[in-house]
Formats: C-alpha cells, structure tokens, sequence
C-alpha cells in the first residue's frame, strides 16, 4: 500500500505487492489493538517532551558561554587597540623627525644639484657649439669626397682639385677627425682610380663579347642556311624515291590483284628503288637528328617556319609511302596465302559438291589430329551442310571453328574426368593425413600431464630454496637430478614429435599443404607451449643452482674462517711467524704449497675435523692447482682500511704508561691484522696490525667506545695500491709533524680514550 500513516488504511491493498489494487480486500483495526496503543504513545510524548526541555537548557548554558568567551575576547581587542595606538603615535612622531632631516638634506641636494647642473649646461654648450662647427666642416669635406664614388674618367682630375682646396680650407676645423678625415679621402681617390679602371676594362670585354656573339650567329646562320639547303637536296630525292617506289606497289593493292603481282611488288620494294627510298628516309631523318638545335631555331624564326613545317610533311609523306603501303601489300601477299592453302585443304577432302559427312571425319583427324564421333559429324553436317548434307568451300572456315570447339569440349570432358580422379585421391589421401596428424596431437597431449607435474615439481623446488629452513644440498642435489633427468626426457619428445610432423607436412601433396600446416601448427603450437613450461623448469632448476652454488661458497667461507682461526692459534701456540708457517706448510720447499700438502698441514692443526674432501675444495677455490706463498699468506691475513684518522700505537692499552704513539694512521691507508680485534678495558676494540704502506706494526683502534669507527674490512680481490701510493702533501706534513711531536702524556692518551 502506498499509504505511510501510522494505522493501516482500510483499502488500496495491491495483491502481490507489484499487481493490481485488490478492490475487495478492507482492513480493519480490531478495538483491543487500539486501547493498548494510546498508554504507549501517552509515554512517547512525554520522553519527547524531556528531551526538548534538557536539550533547551543545554542550549542556554551554550550561549551564556558563548556570551563570556565574547565578552572576554572584547576586553582584549580595547587593549590591543589601546596599546597599537600608543604605538602609532610614537612611530607617527619619529616618523615626522625623519621627514624633516629628510627635507633638510633633500634641498641641501637639490642646490648643489642645481649648481652642478648650470656648471654643466655651460660646458655642454661650448661644447656642442665647437661639434656644429666641426660638423659643418666635416659635411663640406665629406661631401666633396662623395663626387669621387661617382666621378668618371673625364671628370676625376676637376673633383681631385677641388678636393684639395676644401681640405686646405676646412680640415683644420674638424679637429679630432682631421687624420680620419683625410685617410677617406686618400682612399676613395683611390677606389675611384680603380672603379674607373674596373669600368674601362668591363666596357672593353663587354665590346669583344659583342663582336664574338655577332660573329657567332653569322655562323649560325649560314650553318642554318646550310642545313636548309642539304634537306631540301634530301627531301627531294626522298620524294622521288617514295613516288616510284607507290608506283610499283600500288598495282599489288587493287582489289583483283593476284598472289602473282603482291610478291613481284615485294620483291621490287626490296630491291633498288625499295632500298634507295629506305636509304632516302633514313638521311633525312639523320639530318634532322644531328641538326636539332637548327631544325628548333628554324622553327620558332617567322621566315623559315613554313619551310620547316613543308619539310616534315613531305618527309612524313615520304616515309608512309616507303613504309606503310610495303607493309599493307605485305599483309595483303600473307592473306592471300593463308586463303590459299585453305583452299588447298578444302579441296583435298572435299568431292564435287563439298565436303561430305564421312570426308568431314577426315579432315578432323588429317588436319586437326582429332576424332570426332558420328553424332558431332551429324551436328556439323545438319548446322553447315546443303540439303544433301555436303559443306560448300564458302563454310569451310566455319568447319574449322566447328572442329576446333568439338576438340575442345572432348578435352575438357577428359579434364573434369581427371580432376574428379584426383579429388578422390586428394581424399583418401586428406584422411591418412588427417589420421597421423591425429595421432601426433593425441600423443602431445599424453605429453600434457608429465610437463604440468614437472613444473608443479620445479615451483616446489623453487619454494623449498626460499623457505626459512631450506634443505641440504645432498636432498636438493637428489631432486635437481631427478627433474634434470624428466625435463631432458620431455624435451627430447616434443623435439621428435615436432620434426616427424615437420617431415608429415613437406611429404604431404602441394594441394594439402595449407590443410597441412594448419593442422601440423596445432601440434607445433602445444609444443611451443610445452616448451615455454619447460622453460621455466630450467630457470628454476638454474635459481636451485645458483642457490646451491651460493650455499656451497658460504660454507667454504665458514670453513677458511675457522681454518684461519686454527691457523692463528697455531701460530700464537707455536710463536711462529709468516715465513716460518709457510715452511710448516711447504715441506718439500719448491716455493708452493699443493695439494696433498694443504691438506697435510691443516689436518695435522689441534681441533681439525673437517673432511678432506672439502679441504680440497676449498684448496681449489683459493689456490687452484697448487698455492704460491703469497696467496697461502693472503689467506690467513685481514686487510682492513682506515676510514678515519686513528693512531698506531706500541701497546694494546692506551692507559700504561710505557704505550707510545708510532704514527697517524691516515684515512684511506690498509693494514694487515695479525691479532684481535679484542676490546681494552675503556671498552675500546683493537687490533695489532701491520701499516702495508711502510711495514710499521702496531695497535689500532678499530671501534671508539662510543661507536665511532675507525677502521672497515676490506675484500680481498682489493689491492693496497692505493694505500702505498704517494702521500698528498697535507698527509706528508702530518706525517712529520706526528713523527716530530714529543711522547703523548697520560692525559693526551685519555683524551684520546674518548674519543
């Protein structure tokens, strides 16, 4: 219902709620229902009415707040305005003490400016008056000087004297470009000499220029008048050579002319007048070529362009009738031949009243090589033939076409029988192909289930190598085979089912190639997908080697860390140093430590139980073959770098009273470690430690006690090069001045500590 009152409305009821309003349905409230109804709204408006009366003394303690804080804000805002008025005021008057001197010192100004003004505007005067006198003698010179840019050779040596006399009279007015003013004059005397030798010499090539080019077109001309006369002589035999050579070749043109009389008129267009008339056409044409710029000016001059126009009409006369009427008899003569030898065969199968039914056989398969069946024979003869079925020699052409077109619908018949063959073929032969390609897909998709596997194996290999606990390199070496093994497998099948398909598609019939490679590319398709997946087994089976790899390189730098470690205790055992190690180790002293040797020597160490195995591969990771001195020495020292200025001091405690400072331990130096690091009891961290740039050994701090470092390991592969290089000279003067201060006191050492 549509109704939102609080009782429901008696009609207007729709039934179901989106149909029709239900015109017989009426609601009626029930008395009961309304007695209860009126105590619960009695309550409802009684809660409402609290409600409004808390929420309007709320209010009211709202505002009388609101009024305070206003009140409150007011008072502070009378203050502040009392306090920037006091202000302004105090600025206002020391503002006005400001103006004033301003105004003192600003008129002060204002006269000295004046001043200096008039003393200035005197000087400018006196000093333009003397510039309006220097530029008028300046114009009066310069305007001499411009005559002699247009002077000429009749009228050089008057505007020189002239020039002579202004310079006499006004260049000593001109002051400061007097010397400017007379080098221009020197020079353009000298410009106008040459611009007037430059135009003499112009007008005189300019003259042989003139006589050369009259010369010239004389020779034009009567090379032209030349050219005219040599055509015409050409022209002339040209037309008497075409006009006997129409004469011999017309007769062969009439319309009775024989066989007979077209080749005599070949014959004598290929003989003396015929080759004379050719040899005529071919000099004029000649002539015309070699002579085209003439035969261009010959026509554009009004004199000679009727001539040259009568020329070329007569050599084009010339040559349609040297040419084209041989040709027309030529065409005639192969006619009349061609209509011969039809008559030839007409009558050579044809009786007294044309060709009969049984000679139109004969004639198929004697001049065409076909058979024709009787049921054509009857259709040419009925279609061509008189009333008794003879084909006179007017329609013979017309049998010839008949013949023709039978021979062609015999063969095409024979065609479209073929071809159906060949359907057939291409059939059967479609479905043998369409059947081991089948089984090729088939095949590839048994494949489908061993690739998901194996890279479901490889993800799980990959999670396994990334998991907190990854497992050791035994298990993993197990399954990384064992996947190798499955993938090489897979990858040789795809690789055999995708060339025997290859092979299936270049055996298959030219016709069935695209159906072919259609149905092939879909095997190749889920080899490529195949291959992709498998693709990503080898990266993962590259990631698990690469993990491995890493695994193996930390376990060897555990192992020489702990060797090393054996090593220095030995030594601090046994108080030996470097040289008398290496001989330890080199028992049959050729210089380097094998092998065998290697792992004599640190097997026999106290607390040794590592396996010969990885002895040996830790051998082969550092020394290779066999281990040279100095990499047996590098691999039981520690170099570390200075990355703060520190001091190299005798003892390991800065507190006793006998430690020394050796030397300032510069930033950027390398030293070696030989003992520690191990921490003093100002819980500073020290070493004992040889300077690689001079050999100097010592104790270093390496951390302060308050966390400063001093010193930083270093990787091996770095080179104290840079260390031993040569000192900048702000570390050479350090140097000295630390080997020339006196021993540091108890309190320098302290204060050093602190540090």
């Amino acid at each position: 219902n549509p109704e939102r009152a609080q009782e429901p409305p008696q009609t207007g009821w729709r039934v179901p709620y989106d149909g029709p309003v239900d015109q017989a349905l009426q609601v009626v409230l029930g008395g009961g229902a309304a007695q209860q109804q009126q105590p619960q709204q009695q309550q409802w408006d009684q809660q409402s009415y609290q409600r409004q009366q808390q929420e309007q003394q709320e209010q009211q303690l709202r505002q009388q707040q609101q009024q305070q804080q206003i009140e409150r804000q007011r008072q502070q805002q009378e203050e502040q305005r009392h306090q920037q008025a006091e202000q302004q005021r105090v600025w206002q008057q020391q503002q006005q003490e400001k103006l004033r001197l301003q105004e003192e010192q600003r008129k002060r100004m204002q006269e000295e400016q004046s001043r200096r003004q008039e003393e200035e505007m005197q000087r400018k005067r006196e000093a333009d008056e003397k510039m309006r006198l220097e530029q008028v003698a300046i114009l009066g010179v310069r305007k001499v000087i411009q005559k002699l840019q247009v002077a000429t050779l009749q009228s050089l040596d008057e505007v020189k004297v002239e020039l002579d006399q202004v310079l006499a009279q006004e260049l000593w007015k001109t002051g400061s470009h007097a010397d400017q003013l007379k080098n221009e004059a020197l020079q353009q005397t000298e410009r106008a000499k040459q611009r007037i030798a430059y135009e003499e010499e112009q007008k005189r090539l300019a003259e042989e220029r003139r006589k050369e080019f009259e010369r010239i077109r004389a020779e034009e001309a009567e090379a032209r008048t030349k050219f005219l006369e040599e055509l015409s002589g050409l022209t002339d035999a040209l037309d008497k050579n075409a006009s006997a050579l129409k004469d011999m070749l017309t007769p062969a043109l009439e319309k009775d002319a024989s066989l007979a009389t077209a080749e005599k008129a070949i014959a004598a267009g290929e003989g003396e007048v015929g080759n004379s008339a050719k040899a005529a056409c071919k000099a004029c044409t000649d002539l015309m070529v070699a002579n085209k710029s003439a035969v261009e000016a010959l026509r554009m001059s009004s004199e000679t362009k009727a001539d040259m126009i009568g020329f070329q009409e007569r050599i084009h006369a010339g040559f349609v009738n040297v040419f084209l009427t041989g040709s027309k008899v030529q065409k005639k003569a192969s006619a009349m031949k061609r209509m011969n030898k039809r008559c030839e065969a007409f009558d050579k199968y044809a009786g007294a009243k044309g060709i009969t039914k049984s000679s139109i056989w004969k004639y198929a398969k004697g001049e065409q090589g076909f058979e024709l069946s009787a049921d054509v024979v009857a259709k040419i003869s009925a279609q061509l033939g008189d009333k008794n079925g003879s084909i006179p020699k007017e329609h013979y052409q017309q049998l010839k076409i008949c013949v023709g077109v039978a021979r062609e619908e015999e063969a095409s018949r024979k065609r479209v029988e073929e071809r159906k063959k060949r359907m057939a073929e291409l059939e059967e032969e479609k479905k043998a192909l369409q059947a081991e390609l089948d089984k090729f897909l088939e095949k590839m998709g048994e494949l489908d289930a061993e690739v998901t596997r194996t890279l479901e194996s490889s993800t799980g290999l990959q999670g396994k190598i990334t998991a907190e606990e990854p497992p050791s390199d035994s298990d993993l070496a197990d399954e990384v085979e064992d996947l190798q093994d499955v993938s090489k497998s897979l990858k040789e099948k795809i690789v055999n089912i995708c060339q025997e398909v290859s092979k299936l598609i270049q055996g298959a019939d030219a016709t069935l190639q695209p159906l072919a490679r259609l149905e092939g590319s879909k095997v190749e398709l889920k080899g490529r997908l195949f291959t992709s997946k498998l693709s990503q087994v080898t990266f993962a089976l590259l990631m698990v080697a690469e993990f491995r790899a890493k695994q193996a390189a930390k376990e060897l730098e555990k192992l020489q860390a702990s060797l090393v470690e054996l090593i220095k205790k030995h030594m601090a055992a046994k108080e030996l140093n470097m040289e008398d190690l290496f001989k330890a180790a080199d028992k049959d002293e050729d210089g380097s430590v094998s092998k065998s040797e290697f792992v004599t020597f640190v097997k026999g160490l106290d607390g040794c139980e590592t396996e010969d195995a990885k002895l040996q591969s830790l051998f082969a990771r550092i020394g290779g073959e066999s281990m040279s001195k100095e990499s047996f020495l590098r691999l039981i020292t520690v170099r570390m770098k200075v990355t703060k200025e520190t001091l190299l001091t005798s003892d390991f405690s800065l507190s006793t009273k006998d430690s020394r400072t050796l030397r300032r331990l510069l930033e950027g130096e390398f030293v070696e470690v030989q003992v520690g690091p191990a921490k003093d009891e100002k819980d500073l961290t020290r070493i004992k430690c040889c300077a690689v740039k001079d050999g100097l050994v010592g104790w270093a701090t390496v951390v302060g006690n308050t966390g400063a470092a001093f010193l930083e390991a270093c990787e091996e592969e770095k080179k104290p090069a840079e260390a031993a290089a040569e000192p900048t000279p702000a570390a050479a003067e350090a140097e000295a001045a630390t080997h020339a201060a006196p021993q540091k006191t108890e309190a320098d050492r302290e204060g050093t500590s602190q540090e």
